[in-house]
C-alpha cells in the first residue's frame, strides 16, 4: 500500500508543476509545435501547451520553494513552520493556476486527446518503453555515498524538525550552513512533502522522486523529438527508444545516464536530464523566432530555478546557455541575443561567487543567533 501511495504522489507532483505553470502562463505571439497543444499565431485563439506548462511550472515551483525555504532557514525556524508556509503557498498558487488556466486548459486537453487518438500506436510504444525503463531502474539497488546523503538528509531533517543543521551521516550539529547545500534546497522540499503526505523518506526519494525525474526526462525528450523530427511519430518513438538504450549502456561517471539510472532522486539527475536538455529545447524554439519573448522568459526561469536542484547548476547552466546562445546570435545575426543570454547567466554566476566567498570565509551563515 505504501508503494502505491508513493507512485500516486508522482501524479500529485506533476499536477502541482502544471498548476504552477498555469499560474505564470505567458501568451505567445507565434505558433509553437512542442506539443499536441500548439499555440495559435498572432490574431488566432491560443491554447496552452501541456508539456511546456509542466516544464515551466517545474522551475517556478522550486524557485518559489527556495525563496520560502531560505527565508525560514535564515530565521532559524523549524521544518514544521516551512511545511505550514508551503501548504499556504500550494493552495494560493494552485488556485491561481486553476483560475488563469481554466479557459486555456479545456481546449488544450481537447487538442491533446485528439492528438493522442491520432497517434495511439506511438503513445502505446512510448508507454511501454517508459514502463520498462522505469521498472528496471526503480527495482535496482543503489548504494552510492550521495544516495545515502539525500535520503539521510531528508530523514534527519524530519526527525530533528530542522533545516540543514545536523550532519545526516554523523548526526553532529553544524555551527554553520554548508553553502554547497544552502541554496540547493531540493532535499528540503523532499522533507516538507514527506511531512505533508506522511510518507517515509525512503519511499518518497527512491520511488516518488525517482519516477518523477524519469517522467520529466521522457517528457523533455518527447518535446525535443517532436521538434527534431517534425512530428513524425515513428521517428519520435525510435528517438525515445535509442535514448533509453543509450542511457542503459552509457552508465559512466562522464554521462548523465549514471544519474538517471542509479541516482535518479538526486538534484543532479534533474540537472543533467531535464535542465540541460530543456535549455537545448528552448534553443530550438529561439532558432525559429529569436524574438520569442516567452522562450526568453522561460530560459530565465530555468536559470533561476535550476540552482535549487543542485549547486552544480551554478556552473553548468551558464555554460550551457553560452554554448547554445553564441551560435544563435551568429546564425540569426542578432546582437541582442548576447545581453539577453548574459542576463540568464547572472543567477548561476552570482551563486558561484557567493560560494567562493564562503570558501574564503568571507560569507558564512551560522545555524544560531550570534
Amino acid at each position: 500500500m505504501a508503494v502505491v501511495q508513493a507512485l500516486a504522489l508522482v501524479l500529485v507532483n506533476i499536477i502541482f508543476y502544471f498548476l504552477f505553470g498555469c499560474a505564470i502562463h505567458m501568451r505567445s505571439i507565434r505558433r509553437i509545435s512542442d506539443g499536441a497543444e500548439s499555440t495559435g499565431s498572432m490574431g488566432e485563439p491560443e491554447t496552452m501547451s501541456l508539456t511546456r506548462t509542466v516544464f515551466a511550472g517545474f522551475f517556478f515551483y522550486y524557485l518559489v520553494f527556495t525563496v520560502c525555504c531560505i527565508g525560514v532557514t535564515l530565521k532559524w525556524r523549524p521544518l514544521h513552520v516551512l511545511t505550514r508556509m508551503w501548504i499556504g503557498v500550494l493552495v494560493i498558487v494552485s488556485l491561481t493556476g486553476i483560475i488563469r488556466g481554466w479557459k486555456l486548459c479545456k481546449p488544450a486537453v481537447k487538442k491533446a486527446l485528439s492528438y493522442v487518438s491520432k497517434n495511439r500506436r506511438m503513445f502505446i510504444i512510448i508507454g511501454v518503453i517508459f514502463a520498462a525503463f522505469a521498472a528496471t531502474v526503480l527495482i535496482s539497488y543503489q548504494f552510492t555515498l550521495d544516495a545515502s546523503f539525500y535520503v539521510g538528509n531528508v530523514t534527519t531533517s524530519l526527525q530533528t524538525d530542522t533545516l540543514n543543521i545536523y550532519d545526516p551521516f554523523t548526526g553532529d550539529w553544524q555551527d554553520h550552513f554548508e553553502m554547497r547545500y544552502f541554496f540547493a534546497t531540493f532535499p528540503m522540499n523532499d522533507a516538507v512533502m514527506c511531512s505533508l503526505f506522511r510518507i517515509h523518506p525512503l519511499l518518497w526519494c527512491k520511488i516518488t522522486m525517482a519516477a518523477t525525474a524519469m517522467l520529466l526526462t521522457f517528457m523533455v525528450l518527447y518535446m525535443l523529438g517532436r521538434r527534431f523530427f517534425d512530428d513524425d511519430a515513428g521517428k519520435i518513438c525510435l528517438f525515445l527508444l535509442f535514448s533509453s538504450v543509450a542511457n542503459f549502456f552509457m552508465i559512466t561517471i562522464y554521462t548523465t545516464s549514471t544519474f538517471l539510472t542509479t541516482r535518479n532522486y538526486e538534484g543532479k539527475c534533474l540537472l543533467g536530464n531535464v535542465v540541460l536538455p530543456g535549455i537545448l529545447y528552448l534553443y530550438t524554439e529561439l532558432l525559429d523566432d529569436v524574438k520569442d519573448r516567452r522562450a526568453w522568459l522561460t530560459l530565465l526561469l530555468v536559470a533561476l530555478g535550476s540552482p535549487v536542484l543542485s549547486s552544480s547548476s551554478n556552473m553548468l547552466v551558464p555554460a550551457m546557455i553560452g554554448v547554445t546562445m553564441i551560435p544563435l546570435a551568429l546564425i540569426r545575426k542578432d546582437i541582442w541575443v548576447i545581453p539577453k543570454s548574459v542576463i540568464c547567466m547572472i543567477p548561476g554566476i552570482a551563486l558561484t561567487g557567493i560560494y567562493i566567498l564562503y570558501v574564503k570565509n568571507i560569507i558564512v551563515f551560522y545555524t544560531y543567533q550570534r
